[in-house]
């Protein structure tokens, strides 16, 4: 099983409400957490919806461990993965390509492939490699702080592979943009 979902907060908040008690970080959270609830039904799954952490903060369904997920957002888009192995998803709007965080997060290869990026290309490569980054971390459980520069992702071809030291998961890796929301999605599936 593997099923993405991708919906505007916009349109969650006309189906779940709002809570005027919540900031709009938390109320993000929770439409996440209905959405994800409601995709579960609607795939016919019945169980104690409990989510608890593992040490790194990775949600998992504390009854039910053949159910995984990840869940993402922006501003306007949530997005959502199951799968009956361990995922990982990011999404992003296209964000300004930046130098801070590139050298922070970016090995060499990956710091030359976005410097040799047109202005307008830089800013969506960037932004894919993020995202890729992203949720192959989300699917190890091992968060970014000190794991994004342990990665060696490798453009070739606007093909990427990546690799990561410290960790025996292996994933594969998707990546797509929808244009007409300037939105990235990216998800790893351990394999």
């Amino acid at each position: 099983m593997l099923e993405i979902f991708v919906e505007s907060v916009a349109n969650l908040e006309i189906v779940y409400g709002k809570d005027a008690t919540l900031s709009n970080k938390e109320n993000i959270s929770l439409l996440g957490r209905k959405f994800l609830i409601q995709k579960l039904k609607e795939q016919g799954l019945s169980f104690d919806f409990h989510i608890s952490l593992e040490e790194k903060g990775k949600p998992f369904f504390t009854h039910n461990s053949n159910i995984h997920f990840s869940v993402s957002n922006t501003q306007k888009f949530i997005a959502i993965i199951l799968s009956d192995k361990k995922v990982g998803i990011d999404i992003e709007q296209t964000r300004k390509y930046n130098d801070s965080l590139i050298k922070r997060f970016f090995n060499k290869e990956e710091i030359i492939y976005l410097k040799n990026q047109n202005d307008y290309d830089k800013n969506k490569a960037f932004t894919q490699l993020w995202t890729i980054k992203e949720s192959f971390v989300k699917m190890t459980g091992t968060g970014i702080a000190n794991n994004f520069n342990n990665q060696n992702l490798t453009p070739i071809n606007s093909i990427f592979t990546l690799s990561q030291q410290y960790t025996k998961l292996s994933a594969k890796i998707n990546s797509f943009y929808i244009e007409e929301k300037d939105l990235f999605v990216s998800y790893a599936v351990q394999i």
